[in-house]
């Protein structure tokens, strides 16, 4: 994995080649990012355990075909030091010069047929001309057509001992699974962007070329874990601005001259409207990220491309808020701006941020601005919201004022005829069974002019009035939804006791619901709704408040009504005496 081995000189007839493939690793040592593979494969041939067939499958420029090269001139070497080739035989000399006579690389997706697999099953049987071994390379495996694979079947299990079979393949998924099995197989990773970098700063001191740090990382983080396109890129870096480039042209040349702009862009997307933390209020940010954005679209920048850049800072920002910024491939600098947002920054509105412009479609038109403008003013709108509703649930659970009603003095037989017609009670002596309930009692740290004359909750609690039994409702009506068991235990069985500054008291007529409730472990369920409701945190509090019957009213049934059709009067209700008292009465 490391690059402080130096690499081979360029043998001559060399110089005008591509940097890519003038600093190909010619050693196990120079292969970038790849340990525990070169580690495996030197140490089989410094054994001379050597198997037939090897498998090599990973992305792009990380070095399949290195390896298979490498192989092949080790396994040749007339003295290889540790299963390293020495670089100074005649086999070695072959190979760095590309005349190994004994090594055949070709190409699967142009020689995918069963006649190309026919004709190399007819070359295999031939000795090396110069070398222990003959080594072929296939590359692209995977595009061998299912006729041809079958061919390479029993060639592959069973070769001449003097053949070694390398396969190559970006797509290990799609090669079949007997070929597989008959290989040793090797998945190759993605090379770090620090490795990449210090490969590229080697090969620029071998080079002439000057690079600061910051470009080079940049240089490496663009190429995605290929180490050959982090060469090319290199190369054309230096091809149109000279060996010593500015970080400025580099971003340029890469493409990516618009992150600052992006970050300035993340930034106002999580502005707080509460607070001035982080951009002021949602109009300034707002009116500030639209004149971004259009700046960004006048300069003519791809805008599919510059949302991309903007979800990438919000996915990196939400990987420091979670405190894993060792994962990030970003310069101290950045790491250190990015901290002191992530400390400011609500985790929620960065997620929110984050599927808000990754969702966006660009694909009618790259070029338009407006899936960014809109998902920018839904983002600080969303926010403005965010900060009204505990205002609005602060000003619900503070009473209105009622206006005193007037006082007017009714005959008690008038009062009761009037409360018979309203409720369409029937007028008759009542069963005790039907006697309602009282009144429930005033809430304490309720206003008393506010809950005085307040109607007992009916069985649906939607007539209940005062601010504890409002409170109540809503909050049943709120866990409708989420949570029925909840809202069914709520329903007509217990009614606000109290209402003090943090603490909501409710009183369960019933020890079964009460139970119930204490069982279910509904009590910090409850606190939670209080709190959402109230903007304020809040603590639920579970009692038994039993109900007491109330003597000489009655409900409203068919029964009753039927009585009042016949002419019934209300008899007042008489205290029951001793047991046996008015069994003996006038008759």
């Amino acid at each position: 994995m490391s690059s402080d081995v130096p690499s081979t000189s360029s043998p001559a007839g060399q110089a005008g080649q591509v940097l890519y493939r003038k600093w190909r690793p010619q050693t196990f040592a120079e292969v970038v990012g790849q340990e525990p593979v070169t580690r495996t494969l030197r140490n089989s041939i410094a054994s001379k355990r050597i198997a037939h067939a090897y498998l090599l499958s990973g992305p792009r420029g990380t070095g399949k075909t290195s390896l298979g090269r490498l192989v092949a001139k080790a396994a040749n070497c007339a003295s290889p030091e540790d299963g390293e080739p020495c670089n100074e035989c005649d086999s070695c000399r072959a190979f760095l010069e590309g005349r190994a006579i004994d090594f055949i690389e070709q190409d699967a997706a142009s020689h995918n047929s069963v006649d190309d697999i026919r004709q190399l099953r007819e070359n295999v049987v031939l000795n090396p001309m110069s070398g222990e071994y003959k080594v072929y390379l296939l590359d692209e495996v995977h595009m061998l057509s299912g006729s041809a694979e079958n061919a390479l079947l029993k060639t592959l299990e069973e070769p001449p001992p003097h053949i070694i079979f390398v396969l190559a393949t970006t797509e290990p998924h799609r090669v079949s699974a007997t070929i597989i099995s008959r290989c040793q197989r090797f998945d190759l990773r993605r090379i770090p962007a620090p490795a990449v970098a210090e490969r590229l700063a080697f090969i620029c001191d071998k080079e002439g070329f000057t690079l600061d740090e910051v470009s080079l990382q940049e240089v490496a983080r663009s190429a995605g874990g290929s180490l050959r396109d982090a060469i090319n890129g290199l190369e054309q870096i230096v091809t149109y601005y000279g060996a010593s480039p500015s970080p400025e042209q580099v971003r340029e040349a890469l493409g990516i001259s618009v992150d600052a702009r992006s970050a300035q862009l993340a930034r106002l997307l999580l502005a707080d409207p509460s607070t001035d933390s982080l951009g002021g209020e949602a109009g300034q940010a707002l009116a500030e990220g639209l004149k971004l954005v259009a700046a960004v679209r006048d300069d003519g920048v791809d805008m599919r491309r510059f949302s991309r850049e903007v979800v990438g800072y919000l996915r990196e920002l939400l990987l420091v808020k979670a405190g894993v910024a060792d994962t990030l491939d970003q310069s101290k600098e950045t790491l250190a701006e990015m901290q002191a947002l992530a400390k400011q920054a609500n985790r929620a509105a960065i997620v929110s941020a984050l599927k808000a412009i990754g969702r966006l479609d660009f694909r009618d038109d790259p070029q338009s601005s407006l899936p960014l403008e809109l998902a920018l003013v839904d983002l600080v709108a969303e926010a403005e919201k965010a900060v009204e509703r505990p205002a609005a649930a602060a000003e619900k659970a503070v009473p209105a004022p009622t206006e005193p009603q007037p006082q007017f003095s009714i005959p008690a037989s008038t009062a009761e005829e009037v409360a018979a017609t309203a409720t369409g009670a029937t007028v008759g002596a009542p069963e005790p069974e039907a006697a309602e309930a009282e009144p429930a009692p005033t809430p304490a740290g309720v206003p008393a002019d506010v809950s005085a004359g307040s109607p007992s909750p009916d069985s649906s609690g939607e007539s209940a009035k005062g601010p504890g039994q409002a409170l109540l409702a809503r909050i049943r009506d709120a866990c409708k939804e989420s949570d029925k068991q909840l809202a069914a235990l709520l329903n007509a069985s217990c009614e606000v006791t109290s209402l003090e500054e943090d603490v909501l008291t409710l009183g369960f007529y019933h020890t079964f619901h009460l139970e119930r409730m204490e069982a279910g472990g509904y009590a910090d369920r409850l606190s939670e709704l209080v709190s959402q409701e109230l903007g304020k945190p809040m603590t639920a509090k579970l009692v038994h408040s039993p109900r007491r019957p109330t003597p000489g009213k009655v409900k409203s049934g068919h029964l009753v009504q039927a009585a009042q059709e016949l002419g019934a009067k209300p008899v007042p209700r008489e205290p029951e005496g001793p047991i046996g008292e008015g069994e003996h009465g006038d008759s």
